[in-house]
């Protein structure tokens, strides 16, 4: 596994979700001029292997181009769509990262690769103990676990990842803010517009 970009190991963009809170697919809003997951693919194609997107409605998201994967069984949550994704994965490592975020950290996705060998996850977590499994790497080795967990009926993620004791990388609390509301978006693209060109 190399320690800088490009890595050898795939990314998975999680695209599921129901987008309640934000009343509209998120995944779909503008964002840099773009849709959101455009930005995100567009952020990830340079520093991995292959790009497969984790959804259950793929023809939403045609004109990405790009390998998509559906749950084998839906309602299961995120761990479902790690594991259907894993399962089609030609790299035994692949980074998952959820559709919402929009700004994806160069640094802790290295910070994180550097914990890659002899474990199978790499995730990061708060000072509370939260863990951060929407940006963080698995391993193939995970499925059978994962399968177990699903046809046990237990679908959460930090649940799974105590079980597994993954290792750990410290990040702030807010330090990976995903886009879950009106507020967070009107937040986040004013913040993205007052960047200095």
């Amino acid at each position: 596994m190399s320690v800088g970009p490009p890595y050898d190991a795939g990314a998975i963009i999680l695209a599921g979700g129901n987008s309640r809170r934000m009343g509209t697919n998120k995944c779909l809003l503008p964002y840099q001029g773009q849709p959101l997951i455009q930005h995100v693919v567009h952020q990830l194609r340079p520093l991995f292997a292959t790009l497969t997107v984790s959804t259950n409605t793929p023809e939403t998201y045609a004109f990405l181009e790009l390998p998509m994967v559906s749950d084998r069984v839906t309602g299961q949550g995120p761990l479902a769509g790690i594991g259907a994704a894993l399962a089609r994965a030609t790299s035994p490592w692949n980074f998952v990262v959820a559709a919402d975020m929009p700004e994806i950290s160069r640094d802790l996705i290295e910070k994180l690769a550097e914990h890659l060998p002899g474990n199978r996850c790499v995730v990061p977590v708060t000072e509370s103990g939260h863990y951060e499994p929407l940006f963080a790497f698995y391993h193939q080795s995970l499925l059978p676990h994962i399968e177990e967990a699903l046809h046990g009926g237990k679908f959460r993620m930090q649940d799974f990842l105590r079980h597994m004791e993954s290792a750990t990388v410290p990040v702030c609390t807010g330090r990976l803010p995903n886009l879950n509301t009106p507020s967070d978006y009107a937040l986040s693209t004013k913040k993205n517009s007052q960047k200095p060109t």
